[in-house]
C-alpha cells in the first residue's frame, strides 16, 4: 500500500459526488523542498480554489510554509530535454503560491537525492511575477508541518 501525504479539504454536500466533493493535494512519493530564505517559523495560508470545474464551490485556505514535499518526480538533478519540472538553476511556480529557484541539493549515502534547497521570489505571491516571467511548469505542494499520513489505494482497470 502507499502512504500518501495530504493536507484535506472540508467535505462539501452536492446533488452529484464528483461535483460536491472539494480537491485535496496530496504527495504518493515525497521529496523534502526547503526554501532557504522563507522565515522558519512562519506560515502563510494560500487561497485554493476547491473544484476547478465548478468555481462556485468556492476556495479553501493551504498552509504554506518553509519546508514542502513536492513529487519526487518532479525534480531532475540531471534533466533530459523536454523536462521542464524543476532542476538546478531551473525555476518554477508552486500552485497558489510562489515561483521558487533551486539552489542546491542534499544527497544520501547512495547518491539519492533526499531535499532540494530552494529560494523565493515574494514578488510572486499567488504565481505571478510583475516582471512577466513565465516558468515552464507548475507544482503541487504540501506543507511538510501539516501534511497527514493516510493510506491510498491505487487502483487500475483489470484487463
Amino acid at each position: 500500500m502507499t502512504v500518501l501525504l495530504i493536507w484535506i479539504a472540508r467535505t462539501l454536500h452536492s446533488r452529484r459526488f464528483e461535483q460536491a466533493r472539494a480537491k485535496g493535494d496530496g504527495i504518493l512519493n515525497p521529496l523534502k523542498l526547503v526554501i532557504v530564505n522563507y522565515p522558519e517559523n512562519q506560515v502563510e495560508q494560500m487561497e485554493a480554489i476547491n473544484n476547478p470545474e465548478d468555481p462556485g464551490m468556492g476556495t479553501r485556505k493551504i498552509p504554506f510554509s518553509r519546508v514542502l514535499y513536492i513529487e519526487q518526480e518532479d525534480f531532475s538533478e540531471d534533466p533530459p530535454p523536454k523536462f521542464h519540472r524543476l532542476a538546478p538553476g531551473r525555476e518554477v511556480r508552486l500552485r497558489y503560491a510562489y515561483f521558487v529557484k533551486c539552489v542546491d541539493m542534499v544527497k544520501d549515502e547512495s547518491g539519492q537525492v533526499t531535499e532540494v534547497h530552494c529560494t523565493y521570489d515574494p514578488e510572486t505571491h499567488g504565481g505571478d511575477a510583475p516582471d512577466g516571467r513565465k516558468p515552464k511548469a507548475t507544482l503541487h505542494w504540501v506543507s511538510a508541518s501539516h501534511a497527514q499520513r493516510v493510506e491510498a489505494r491505487i487502483l487500475t482497470a483489470c484487463s
